[in-house]
């Protein structure tokens, strides 16, 4: 594979050395001078990228290696931010010349400053030279030694993301998970009081798999329930906050919790949970003084409430308890047994199936894990992603583990683990693991975000004929199956759409990114008063009020990166971010001033910008100056104010992906956008010739279209859906189409069953909300990809169910029936192959029959009832025994508009549907839920 152009490890030599090439072309006209000052650049400038390579492969290199490559890795920025900045204004200079008789006189006029241009250059060149030669110098002056390399090729095991559950979460955690569930639920006396169960051990020995398991085990005993982590450094207000949203506090409904202050967040979580008996547990806590705020919102009611805490100091395990030693559980490290399990299972699916040349190494493999889980899912990772099973790659890994974990358990000696398989990444892996750092601690990381800022700022290698975002893509489940990141959330087809890194693994990146000067993370004032040198990337994850002046003080203009994550409205001043790629801004809580995003337009650099905040923005007019700009995001609610994009948005010809909030508009023009590939979320009331360019963005691989189907607006939208129908038989790349209608007027989608699909690659569907379909349009059964199906109908008869039947890669079908069926709504025991997951809401679901053999894949089913008119008509589904693969089962029953009796009889039958699956659900050990929503208007 070819090499990344820009490496944590290289710099941006690779990038550079391109560049240098281009400027010798006839294109920049440089003076004769300067073209071999550039030869000269770039010989010694490859010459260096050779030592690079070498000393990057070396696992512990040399002090004066170490701080050579470094200096070598800060000259290549530097040059490349100053032929960046040539080349920008040869190309502006180049795209603004006027033509005729004003041209000639314009470029007469310009021709000194041109040549002022080229001398300035000329002479930057000559100290950049200067650089350049006093590094190769200084080399030589203390003897700088060339690296030996050490080469570490790897293959990615494709089984590991299917154990990961079965692995760090379940081996050995059953006996622990009982014994304090028993000692829980002991009686109280003489009346059920507060019981606080603290955790505690070392980061990695599986202390919140433990609590997880023990929550999901108990909750349904409890009137409510939350799950918070806590953090070094923790935001109690935050806190609060998703503890109320979690138990269901009103109070989330009404307010904007945003502008609370921890007493009043205290005194309204306090106040619901007086009378409930409730369940709550505090992941990870680090201080006395965290818990001692986070207590006093906590009733000591006598309902029999639980806590369950998680920490890794046993001091902050006491406090929690009240100091009574017997509800503090030491977390205890694997068994040899249960060791063994999870190290052979990862590699080679089973114990047994380890060859016997290997069984000795591996003992003294896991003898240094020490029983820590997450060590030895690090190590049987690495080792598993080595099909050939050399004895040599195990007695290397051995012998690299050195003796730490066999004295203490140190967070050096887990670092020491996490860092070999760090040192097995290839180096455009390491790179993109270490970018991982700009997100704070516990963050759930988007998979197309992250992968998107990796393209932007260049650390994708290019593969011939390959999409870089597809090699993204690859390199990211490439860093799931080597559990260097854990999966969040995996979708129905088994994609992991986003992630969470381990907090020892952050660990490693934040020391590593310090180390190379990678990533710089602020996370106080004090540490930006403090920084020394120039900062390359930059992540603010300050809450409190930043100070601007604080902020200039830093050198500005060579960022690369610059991610704002914080609670505080503050914005840096956009216009210093000279050489800027990559631009990220989330701000959590709501201010009654816009915030200024007007300097962007100076970004001249910038490829990936998103935005998601709460607040109004106030927008460049005119944004034609971000040439380069890939990835455009505005994530906004819908109390969002509405504005307007800047109207030469229209003419950016780079940019692939625009997603927009709600309220966001588009100019006129969009039919410009030849380069999109992501559309969301296009408001469908909006201008006809908008509309009518939608056809010519054939390019566009997701779109989204979204409409308020307002009285006023009813027949100009009427008039859009029949353009939109053309527009979108001309989209033949469409892999993903979502349509959302919503406000007073629902709104049929009939126009589209006449569409003639074109776009035979669409792998997800959805049109939901207030839009509907008379029948399940028949184009669907021709999509032969289609996995995600989302639909509402007004009807289903059975031709319908024998066209999704056949749909052979369908594996999540969503199907909503918005009328009364007149028949049997009959799944046969043919079709379905692959399907995993079916939700379906029918005002009369005793009308939906399973015969034995239906969707023989299935594992989750969610059914929605309608509790109006149940006297009458309800049942609950026939054949729900013939689903002999189900996992889970939900029941959601809509009581809007039914007499008290009627929800009642609905509650009895979803009980009974409940019992009638219960057997078969404890013996697959799989999960029931079953729940009443009696103002719900969902079905």
């Amino acid at each position: 594979m070819e090499a990344a152009v820009v490496s944590a490890a290289h710099g941006v030599i690779g990038s550079l050395l391109g560049k240098l090439g281009d400027l010798l072309t006839d294109k920049y006209k440089l003076l004769k001078g300067a073209k071999g000052q550039i030869m000269f650049l770039k010989a010694e400038l490859e010459h260096m990228h050779v030592f690079l390579k070498k000393i990057s492969d070396t696992e512990e290199p040399d002090e004066q290696d170490k701080c050579w490559a470094k200096e070598v890795r800060e000259l290549s920025y530097d040059i490349e931010d100053s032929i960046n900045e040539f080349m920008h204004r040869v190309e502006c200079e180049s795209s603004s010349k006027p033509h005729g008789f004003r041209g000639f006189i314009n470029r007469s006029m310009n021709l000194l400053t041109t040549m002022n241009t080229r001398h300035e250059v000329a002479k930057e060149l000559e100290g950049l030279k200067r650089r350049v030669i006093e590094v190769s110098e200084r080399r030589l002056r203390y003897k700088v030694e060339d690296a030996v390399s050490k080469q570490h090729n790897t293959t990615i095991d494709t089984r590991l993301l299917a154990l990961y559950a079965e692995t760090a979460g379940l081996v050995g955690i059953d006996r622990p998970r009982d014994e304090l569930i028993q000692l829980l639920d002991a009686k109280d006396v003489p009346a059920p009081q507060l019981k606080v169960l603290s955790i505690v051990g070392f980061g990695g020995l599986g202390k919140t798999t433990l609590a997880n398991e023990i929550y999901g085990k108990i909750k349904g005993q409890f009137h409510c329930q939350a799950f918070v982590s806590v953090s070094l450094k923790p935001d109690i207000r935050k806190i609060l906050r998703t503890i109320l949203s979690q138990v269901g506090s009103s109070a989330c409904q009404h307010n904007n919790l945003e502008t609370w202050d921890e007493y009043e967040l205290m005194s309204a979580l306090r106040e619901f949970l007086f009378d409930k008996r409730y369940l709550i547990v505090i992941d990870d806590i680090w201080s006395d003084s965290a818990w001692d705020f986070i207590k006093c919102a906590l009733p000591e009611n006598n309902q029999g409430s639980r806590v369950i805490t998680t920490t890794r100091v046993e001091t902050v395990a006491f406090a929690c308890c009240n100091h009574h030693p017997e509800y503090v559980y030491k977390m205890k490290p694997l068994t040899d047994q249960d060791s063994r399990r999870l190290f052979f299972r990862r590699i080679f699916g089973s114990e047994v199936a380890c060859p016997l040349y290997l069984k000795d190494v591996s003992a003294e493999i896991l003898k240094k894990c020490g029983g820590m889980p997450l060590a030895i899912i690090t190590i049987s990772s690495l080792l598993a992603s080595n099909p050939n099973r050399q004895k040599e790659q195990w007695d290397y890994v051995r012998n690299s583990l050195g003796s730490n974990l066999e004295v203490n358990s140190s967070l050096e000696g887990i670092r020491q683990i996490l860092n070999l398989s760090y040192l097995n990444l290839p180096h455009y892996l390491k790179t993109c693991f270490l970018y991982l750092g700009i997100y704070p601690e516990d963050w759930t990381i988007s998979r197309d975000d992250l992968t998107r800022q990796w393209v932007a700022e260049g650390f994708i290698s290019k593969v011939q004929g390959a999409d870089p975002e597809d090699v993204a893509k690859r390199y990211f489940n490439q860093l799931i199956n080597m559990s260097m990141v854990q999966p969040v959330y995996t979708d129905y087809n088994g994609e992991v759409m986003s992630c969470r890194v381990h907090d020892m693994m952050l660990d490693l990146i934040l020391h590593k990114s310090r180390e190379d000067n990678f990533i710089t993370v602020i996370d106080h004032e004090v540490d930006m008063i403090t920084q020394q040198g120039k900062i390359r990337r930059l992540s603010l994850h300050m809450d409190s009020v930043t100070n601007d002046r604080i902020v200039r003080s830093n050198q500005l203009s060579q960022i690369r990166t610059f991610a704002r994550i914080g609670s505080t409205s503050y914005l840096p001043p956009f216009q210093q971010f000279k050489h800027l790629r990559v631009l990220v801004i989330r701000t959590e809580r709501y201010s009654s001033e816009a915030l200024d995003f007007t300097g962007i337009c100076h970004l001249f650099h910038l490829k990936y910008l998103k935005i998601s905040t709460e607040n109004a923005l106030r927008l460049p007019r005119k944004v034609g100056g971000l040439r380069q700009l890939e990835v455009f995001e505005i994530d906004t609610d819908l109390t969002f104010p509405e504005t307007e994009l800047p109207s030469d948005i229209v003419h950016l010809s780079q940019l692939q992906h625009l997603l927009l909030g709600h309220t966001i508009r588009l100019p006129a023009g969009i039919g410009n956008m030849k380069s999109l590939r992501t559309l969301r979320d296009l408001e469908l009331d909006t201008a006809l010739d908008n509309i009518m360019g939608l056809g010519e963005l054939t390019n566009l691989t997701d779109l989204g279209i979204n409409c308020f189907v307002s009285i006023p607006a009813y027949e100009r939208v009427g008039r859009c859906r029949e353009v939109m129908r053309t527009c979108l038989e001309k989209l033949c790349n469409l892999k993903c189409l979502e349509i959302l209608f919503w406000g007073p007027i629902r709104g049929c989608l009939d126009v589209l069953s006449q569409v003639r699909p074109s776009f035979r690659h669409l792998q997800r569907f959805s049109a939901c909300g207030f839009c509907w379909f008379s029948k399940v349009p028949k184009w669907i059964g021709q999509l032969h990809y289609l996995h995600e199906l989302k639909l509402n109908v007004e009807e289903v008869l059975e031709d319908d169910v024998g066209l999704l039947a056949q749909l052979p890669s369908l594996t999540n079908l969503d199907l909503h029936i918005q009328g009364t069926p007149n028949d049997k709504i009959i799944f046969r025991g043919s079709g379905f192959p692959v399907l995993k997951n079916f939700t379906v809401g029918c005002y009369r679901i005793s009308c939906v029959t399973f015969e034995s053999g239906a969707m023989a894949k299935l594992e989750r089913i969610e059914l929605k009832l309608s509790a109006k008119g149940w006297d009458r008509h309800g049942a609950a589904p026939a054949g729900l025994e013939h689903l002999s693969g189900i996992k889970k089962i939900k029941v959601l029953i809509d009581g809007l508009g039914a007499k008290k009796s009627n929800r009642s009889a609905a509650e009895s039958v979803s009980l009974f549907v409940s019992l009638q699956l219960r057997l078969r659900l404890q013996k697959n050990n799989c999960e029931h839920c079953s729940c009443c929503r009696k103002h719900c208007s969902c079905c």
